[in-house]
């Protein structure tokens, strides 16, 4: 897929990847807070068949832009994949994920450039994240285990590596292959578990994202969805000698039957606890 705009100068060894489809107009904080990152990038967005299709305005950038268009809504799946090609074609070494609507620390892409060339043996690192509402309170939070030891542990219940939070070598994916198309809602879960298999992943402590929270966003919508494909994964992954693939088995089934207000409920009272 070639970019809209083919005499954009690419700049820098990160790849920032945003796939957007029918941009509500949240956009325009998370552009505004990847300025001054510290390190030099370029940003590709993936217009997923968007109408009318995706328009940004670079003026108020510090960073160059490409516009990659897809020529129908595929899902969110092959816009990734359809930007990671763009991206290893390009040379790109690293790859950073972000949403639209969510928000990155000043020091998000710097901190991860830095961990990543200091762990050459590390092929993905994520961060603790937290959830605001469009008022910007705070709805809840979360710590995330740090080693691979860890989070290799904890994948069996729950994601502990959050996917707008994280960045990885371009390399892994020529390794392990690109986001599968065979498990709609939870791509990133099933690409993390192939990554943690056969390579160290970490997650840095500190609070270098926020997404945004809010009623419509495609985790709520795609709940019913999304738990149904998660539990295929951990099936898939299921250790019988490890039982936190028991009790994530368990977790799920669970949370199928909960409303996602009663979940939000506990997630919030678990943040403040923690905190």
């Amino acid at each position: 897929m070639l970019p809209d705009d083919p005499a954009v100068t690419r700049v820098g060894r990160v790849a920032v990847l945003i796939p957007v489809y029918n941009e509500p107009g949240c956009m325009a904080a998370t552009l505004r807070s990847l300025c001054g990152q510290g390190v030099p990038f370029t940003l590709v967005l993936v217009d997923d068949g968007s109408t009318p299709p995706l328009a940004v305005d670079t003026a108020p950038l510090d960073y160059p832009v490409v516009l990659l268009r897809m020529p129908k809504n595929g899902g969110i799946e092959r816009a990734l994949n359809a930007g990671l090609e763009y991206i290893s074609r390009a040379g790109f070494e690293l790859v950073a994920r972000v949403d639209a609507g969510d928000r990155c620390a000043p020091t998000r892409l710097a901190r991860q450039v830095e961990f990543l060339d200091a762990h050459p043996e590390v092929q993905l690192v994520g961060s603790n994240v937290e959830w605001r509402r469009d008022d910007d309170s705070l709805a809840f939070d979360r710590k995330l285990p740090t080693s691979h030891a860890e989070i290799s542990r904890t994948l069996h219940h729950v994601v502990c590596l959050l996917h707008p939070t994280v960045m990885f070598r371009t390399s892994v994916v020529h390794a392990v292959g690109p986001y599968s198309l065979a498990y709609p809602a939870a791509e990133d879960y099933e690409f993390f578990w192939r990554i943690a298999r056969r390579f160290p992943v970490a997650n840095i402590p500190e609070m270098l994202h926020t997404q945004r929270f809010h009623d419509g966003s495609i985790s709520v919508r795609n709940r019913r969805r999304q738990l149904r494909t998660k539990l295929r994964i951990q099936l898939e992954y299921f250790r019988a000698a490890e039982p936190l693939s028991y009790y994530g088995v368990a977790k799920t089934l669970a949370l199928m039957s909960l409303p996602y207000s009663s979940v939000v409920a506990i997630k919030g009272v678990l943040s403040r606890r923690s905190a």
